[in-house]
């Protein structure tokens, strides 16, 4: 008995070896492959961003596999990045915007990036001059609304002040949301830093709320709580390509548009960091600027991708010609005036 015992324990004991050494074919070399983790924004890693995409033609060649970190909104990267470091175990950042890299250098190591000569539209060479980031894409902003929703159509920063349309705009934080703090440049660049805000002082009457993301303050005015928001020129594009819709309309203003550049880099404690590089070549190549306009609904940074498409004529609106990376010390002076504002309102 007490053998038999011992062989049923023996075979028991095989069984459990077994399940437990069991594996699908392929896992095994699978689970040494090296992982690039991708620390971006919402709306670039989710599902209808450029980011699956990218991953998908990406992880074909490298022999590795991709891994997105979602960070919400463009403008609270930094503030991760800065709160969890080395931590956040992130190989590329996506989605930095022109206000955000002096903070970025000063905060955080990066990696030099040398990608040779770069075949970009003349707009965007003055965005070159950083040698950590690259800007992958960029748009112009305005203010959206749709057809027959107002008696008169905005066409200036000004106008933006009818009674008509107190409490019906969306606007975006820029504590926390890089259109945030576009549309704050915008006014201090368009009417200079004094008369800017006591005209930010005015626009708070206006304003609905100050939505910590864009995909928040755009959510309130595809759901009819609002009557304008401020997004891209190119909004009004997307919901003509994806929805069928052609009642949205992009507002032209007597004052040249903000643009905004987005840009991608590797912070100096990358554990892959060829690989990161290699994410940045497809990402500037034909077919990942390609995605990334599709996708991002965003301009590309290449020339050759644009041409003969829907994103052309929009191109053509007059926007702020300057290129301008405000010091972090100046963005911080700003966020300050503006914060001082928002608290007399809200008392």
């Amino acid at each position: 008995m007490k053998h038999f015992v011992l062989f049923i324990a023996v075979i028991f004991l095989g069984l459990f070896l077994a399940v437990l050494n069991k594996t699908e074919p392929g896992t095994a070399a699978s689970s040494s492959l090296p992982t690039l983790r991708v620390f971006g924004y919402a709306s670039f890693t989710g599902r209808w961003g450029p980011g699956p995409l990218l991953k998908e033609q990406f992880e074909k060649n490298c022999k590795c596999k991709v891994e997105f970190i979602e960070g919400s909104d463009s403008g609270i990267l930094l503030q991760r990045l800065k709160i969890e470091g080395e931590s956040l175990g992130a190989d590329l950042v996506i989605g930095l915007d022109q206000f955000d890299l002096s903070k970025a250098t000063s905060e955080q190591p990066w990696r030099k990036l040398s990608l040779g000569q770069l075949n970009v539209y003349d707009s965007v060479k003055p965005a070159l001059a950083n040698s950590f980031f690259i800007p992958y894409d960029w748009g112009a902003l305005t203010f959206v609304t749709r057809k027959d929703d107002l008696s008169r159509l905005p066409g200036s920063l000004d106008d933006l002040l009818d009674p008509e349309l107190a409490k019906k705009i969306a606007l975006e934080d820029p504590r926390t949301s890089s259109p945030g703090m576009q549309f704050l440049y915008w006014v201090i660049r368009s009417k200079g830093e004094e008369e800017g805000f006591k005209y930010l002082q005015k626009i708070m009457a206006q304003a609905h709320s100050f939505s910590p993301t864009w995909s928040t303050a755009y959510g309130l005015f595809t759901n009819k709580q609002t009557k304008l928001v401020y997004s891209y020129v190119t909004s009004p594009l997307y919901h003509e390509i994806e929805e069928k819709r052609k009642d949205y309309l992009a507002l032209t203003f007597t004052e040249p548009l903000p643009v905004q550049f987005e840009f991608v880099g590797i912070p100096e404690f990358c554990r892959h960091c060829d690989l990161a590089e290699q994410f940045i070549n497809l990402m500037l190549s034909q077919e990942g600027q390609k995605v990334i306009m599709e996708k991002n609904y965003m301009f590309p940074v290449m020339k050759g991708v644009m041409e003969n498409t829907p994103f052309e004529p929009l191109m053509k609106v007059k926007t702020i010609e300057t290129f301008e990376a405000l010091s972090s010390g100046e963005v911080d002076r700003l966020l300050k005036r503006w914060t001082e504002i928002r608290r007399g309102d809200l008392n």
